[in-house]
């Protein structure tokens, strides 16, 4: 009996020195925290009233709130030129990387195998490395919300949809807002069309003025980084829906809402991890439960009945009992995409969704 009790007792002391070990390693690695040099890089402008100043508003909420510095580069090209600053911005001492655009993701790859040591995080990329995050905000679960509203305005049952270009990103938007209109309105239809660039006003005026000229809309949204479509709609008189910030101050007789982000808690968690040299390198995926992305509060001009309902179905996509593309999903030519009872997985939704869902007019 005295040497089992010795034995069991050895255990126990064993087993506590063990969690007293970790405990201290776990207390060293945190106060072995380093304040790296952050330098945020983008695509666009940082005061374009869209996706870029988003982000450097987000980063900005996060320096503010941390005390942290960050440098910020505007309209930086993907190209030899993106490689060129930020080999520039190592040399200087630069530790964490922030880049807001996929179309960096393959020169950012080649960079974080060069330089283990430095985190590069990038939004809307869908690829990860040991020392590389992408992240993404699940944006297509406000887009359904948005849709519902733009069902719920039009009185044409026709929809303008000003998209860059055709990516699975921007594809899977268009489909949810459709989805949501259609769930309202089933005879309303959505007209995409695309500016194939994000941030040529020029470019995106006349694609929106052809638009408004060709068909009867009377509701209108965009995926671009310029907001030069939303001014085309509101010289016309047609309502408005914006994306990646709340401008309802620039178009109070037409703006409903918007599909919105908050970057400051996921850029203070990432920073903090990368300090810390605990990064994971992984892709981000989140949605409305977390708060990254959100609906800008809706308008005056968005009836009662329609908050309510966009209020009961933003309860349900929060809580996860709704999923937007659980099927029966048909696409434009009426072929059915997702079965009765099914739903699309997060993998075919991130990078494979190259069709557009019935309800759709894209050129």
């Amino acid at each position: 009996m005295k040497k089992t009790y010795f034995i069991i007792l050895g255990i126990i002391i064993c087993f506590l020195a063990g969690l007293f070990l970790i405990q201290l390693t776990m207390r060293k690695a945190d106060a072995e925290t380093e304040d790296k040099k952050i330098a945020l890089l983008m695509n666009g402008s940082r005061d374009d009233l869209s996706y870029c100043q988003a982000q450097y508003e987000g980063m900005r909420r996060y320096e503010l709130g941390s005390g942290a510095t960050v440098t910020y580069y505007d309209n930086v090209q993907p190209d030899e030129r993106f490689t060129k600053l930020v080999k520039e911005l190592i040399t200087a001492g630069y530790g964490i990387i922030v880049c807001d655009s996929y179309v960096y993701e393959p020169l950012i790859l080649e960079l974080a195998e060069q330089y283990p040591d430095i985190y590069f995080l990038n939004a809307t990329g869908t690829q990860s490395a040991g020392n590389y995050c992408s992240y993404l905000g699940r944006v297509y679960q406000v887009r359904y919300l948005t849709g519902i509203v733009a069902g719920k305005s039009t009185k044409t049952n026709k929809i303008g949809y000003i998209i860059a270009s055709p990516t699975p990103e921007t594809i899977r938007q268009a489909n949810a807002f459709t989805i949501g209109v259609r769930k309202v309105n089933p005879d309303a239809v959505v007209y995409v069309r695309y500016t194939n660039n994000w941030n040529n006003d020029k470019i995106a005026q006349t694609v929106t003025r052809k638009l408004i000229k060709e068909q009867e809309i009377d509701v209108l949204t965009l995926q671009t980084n310029t907001i030069m479509p939303l001014k085309v709609a509101d010289e016309n008189g047609i309502l408005t829906i914006g994306n990646n910030r709340d401008n309802h101050e620039l178009f109070p007789d037409t703006y409903l809402t918007a599909c919105v982000f908050d970057w400051s808690p996921f850029f203070a968690d990432r920073i903090s991890e990368c300090n810390r040299n605990r990064l994971i390198g992984k892709h981000y995926w989140e949605g409305m439960d977390t708060g990254l992305v959100e609906m800008a509060p809706m308008t005056d001009l968005v009836d009662e009945g329609t908050k309510q309902i966009v209020e009961e179905e933003t309860a349900k996509i929060i809580e996860g009992s709704y999923d937007i593309f659980f099927g029966p999903v048909f696409d434009a030519k009426g072929t059915e995409r997702v079965r009765r009872g099914e739903n699309l997985p997060d993998s075919e939704l991130l990078t494979h969704m190259d069709w557009y869902v019935e309800g759709v007019d894209a050129k």
